[in-house]
């Protein structure tokens, strides 16, 4: 037998064998499992599945890491907003210690102009006082200027002793300074032939009043009945304004004032241009005041109509039958005015008054309401040159 025949005998013979006993006899798994497991290329596969396994964990939204993810997420999301609270209230509270501390100097200095007032010769009373009603209308514009870090308790509190500092100016003005017939007159008293010609070469402005200035005296109407009265920018620009004693008149303020007060007004109409600082009214009756301040205190008034632009709140106390509207008053001049007074046309609290004699937060005052809109006057052009009917 050749070499090549015996080859072929014992492939196929060792062949059949082999396939008998893999068919008759099987293979142990386990034995197979932990050869597997020997191989060397099995830590590899092995990290490999658990890298997958924990990324399709991940990946899942309903998974522990993702929950363990969004609660540290949202840990830390309240750390943050704890802290810059924490801040806010510190700076809130560095303002508010400033500011005590600065209104307190103020007002003491106010009260010290205020005490020496009996101690002065008459003839320097009338700067003095225009000194101090500087003091309390600059200190006023400081509160109000103040009121986005001022609780609302706070800034009524320092308004009421601004309010009560004023009141004693004018209380002790009237004592100490003997008031002559009130009244604002254009009239001049007749110069002579010399005057004339000395002042003709000042009447281009050069020699105007300073309108800028303070006045020695308060000025305005007074004591006035079925009266049409009026005042203009250059007779009104900062001055502190008043009006007082009129019954069935209509008051043409086109101007800019520093301050506006108006007190025992019986019905009568009221029309003005922006105030810079603040707007007093006391004990009017049926009367319609349309008027723009910065600020507006109302005390012991009833039956008013208030056509408002106030850039704070305003303030009613012991009023009845309030009723507001927004500031609707046109005249030519009225934008440059605004702009002169530097109130923001904005911002404007015509219906957000707070009502000193009602402290329910959650219901609103009877003393004071918004205007229906089918009561409102729309235009006021008629009544510039004529008296309430």
């Amino acid at each position: 037998m050749s070499i090549a025949a015996k080859s072929l005998f014992w492939v196929i013979s060792f062949g059949t064998l082999g396939y008998g006993l893999f068919t008759f006899v099987k293979p142990d798994d386990e034995l197979l499992k932990k050869f597997d497991q020997g191989s060397k290329y099995t830590d590899a596969r092995r990290v490999s599945h658990d890298t997958i396994a924990v990324l399709k964990e991940a990946a899942n939204p309903n998974s522990d890491i993702k929950r363990l993810s969004r609660r540290d997420a949202q840990r830390l999301e309240k750390l943050q907003k704890a802290h810059r609270a924490r801040e806010e209230v510190d700076a809130t509270n560095e303002n508010e210690d400033y500011f005590s501390g600065a209104f307190k100097i103020r007002s003491e200095n106010i009260e010290q102009l205020l005490s020496h007032i009996p101690t002065l010769e008459t003839n320097v009373l009338p700067q003095h006082f225009d000194n101090i009603k500087r003091e309390a209308n600059e200190l006023q514009k400081f509160v109000v200027t103040s009121s986005f870090f001022l609780k609302e308790f706070n800034m009524r509190k320092y308004l009421g002793i601004v309010q009560n500092l004023q009141t004693k100016c004018y209380e002790l003005e009237d004592r100490y300074v003997p008031r002559k017939k009130f009244g604002f007159t254009r009239k001049k008293l007749p110069k002579s032939h010399t005057q004339k010609e000395n002042s003709m070469d000042e009447n281009d402005g050069s020699g105007k009043t300073d309108s800028n200035k303070w006045d020695e005296k308060l000025f305005g109407f007074d004591s006035k009945e079925d009266k049409v009265l009026s005042l203009e920018n250059d007779e009104l620009f900062q001055r502190d304004v008043a009006l007082r004693n009129l019954k069935n008149c209509t008051v043409g303020l086109r101007g800019v004032m520093g301050t506006l007060h108006i007190t025992n007004l019986d019905n009568c109409i009221v029309l003005t241009g922006p105030v810079t600082s603040s707007v007093f009214i006391e004990k009017c009756t049926n009367c319609k005041i349309v008027t723009a301040c910065q600020q507006l205190r109302m005390h012991s008034s009833i039956k008013c109509d208030i056509y408002l632009h106030v850039t704070s709140k305003g303030i009613v106390e012991d009023c009845d039958h309030i009723h507001t509207a927004p500031y609707n008053l046109h005249y030519e001049d009225l934008e440059k005015h605004f702009n002169m007074s530097s109130l923001d046309r904005n911002t404007n609290n015509w219906d957000c008054l707070d009502d000193f004699n009602w402290l329910a937060p959650d219901v609103p005052s009877p003393n004071w309401s918004i205007l229906d809109v089918t009561e409102r006057v729309c235009d006021w052009d008629e009544w510039w040159s004529k008296t309430p009917l």
